[in-house]
């Protein structure tokens, strides 16, 4: 099969379609088919797109309708030797899609595991929402309107949706009446650790790594570490994103807190691997990748309460990200040795083993159906 990969972000920028994408491409190759990858992207083009076993396309980003144009030119030159779309989102990437998908009659499957609107909404307004508040609340109609019915449509020309959680495929299911039919579930796999935890000799570091955005909560993340009642520990926060500059400004005061540039994966592992704590502090966090390996690292971490992995509800430390002082209590417990042993241990017991070859072989057969 010749699948023509869209979408938005790709490595090595930061974000889990720019994590997944590279880690489903290499099974899919060992499977036999064929791959382009089409992506916005802050360079023309970087020396590792050659190391890949397929094309990676960019279009380098500009003004927004300049993106939204080129983006769907190449698609229209891509798409008549390929068989299928695989759109990595509902919007940027989607749309264009969509509309090359319905003109050459090429079948459009979409994997969901964000949400262009609410995140869109969460960065132009200071009315911190969940993404399960924002439904609710109705605010994906009223401030969003039009975009949420460019995606209804959207949605509308696929033959596929594929979510990473029932928890969000339920959300999604009722406010954009989406077909049952349509409708399929791949989780997200774990990665075989290329990195040996060495939790001999752990730091104090608190760890955050995401894009700095509000969907992430950074600010109360910092207000609750300014409550702890020691400094003994830091807080770290690595990547990049829009909020960079205000989060210094912001912790200009603070010294155990630092803000560090974005990390490739493997350097990354490495630096989790030797933290304390990792904290997932989003208003929601629909599929964290990096709470996986977080797991199979055997770091302890701590999430917001609104999380996509319901297995894991009930069994981890969370918090609610809209007060920050639930936060900084949850913190302070963990700085207690017992119990920082005990929930590490706790953690240890929690077993997860969905690997990228199974997600390929599950993927392909949605594809081919």
């Amino acid at each position: 099969m010749k699948i023509l990969i869209a979408t938005g972000i790709f490595t090595p920028e930061v974000g889990g379609p720019a994590t997944y994408i590279p880690q489903l491409a290499e099974e899919l190759i060992k499977l036999g088919h064929q791959l382009l990858v089409l992506t916005y992207s802050d360079d023309q083009q970087y020396i590792s797109d050659q190391n890949f076993p397929y094309q990676v396309v960019r279009i380098k980003r500009a003004n927004k309708f300049s993106n939204y144009w080129r983006y769907y030119k190449a698609l229209k030159f891509f798409v008549k030797d390929y068989d299928l779309i695989y759109a990595f989102d509902h919007f940027s990437a989607g749309l264009p899609a969509a509309l090359v998908a319905r003109k050459y009659h090429k079948p459009l499957f979409i994997r969901v595991g964000g949400d262009f609107i609410w995140e869109r909404y969460l960065d132009r307004s200071n009315h911190l929402v969940t993404l399960r508040q924002f439904y609710e609340q109705g605010l994906h109609t009223s401030a969003e309107n039009l975009r949420f019915k460019i995606i209804k449509w959207v949605f509308r020309q696929s033959q596929g949706i594929i979510f990473t959680t029932d928890f969000q495929k339920k959300i999604f299911k009722k406010y954009y009446n989406l077909d049952e039919s349509k409708i399929y579930l791949v989780p997200n796999p774990v990665s075989q650790m290329t990195v040996v935890p060495d939790r001999n000799n752990i730091n104090r570091e608190i760890i955050f790594a995401g894009r700095f955005i509000n969907k992430n909560n950074i600010k109360n993340l910092l207000a609750a570490f300014n409550l702890l009642p020691t400094d003994n520990y830091q807080l770290v926060l690595v990547g990049e994103g829009p909020l960079k500059n205000e989060l210094r400004n912001l912790s200009k005061d603070n010294p155990n807190i630092k803000i560090e540039d974005k990390l490739g994966r493997l350097a990354l592992l490495e630096r989790m691997s030797r933290a304390y704590l990792v904290v997932f502090p989003s208003l929601t966090d629909i599929s964290p990748n990096t709470m996986l390996e977080c797991l199979a690292l055997g770091v302890p971490f701590i999430s917001t309460r609104e999380i996509g992995f319901d297995w894991l509800v009930g069994q981890i430390k969370t918090f609610d990200p809209n007060n920050i002082h639930d936060l900084s209590a949850k913190w302070q417990e963990l700085l207690k040795t017992e119990v920082y042993n005990d929930y590490v241990q706790k953690l240890r017991k929690i077993e997860y083993q969905y690997a990228y070859d199974q997600a390929a072989r599950d993927t392909i057969k949605i594809l081919q159906s």
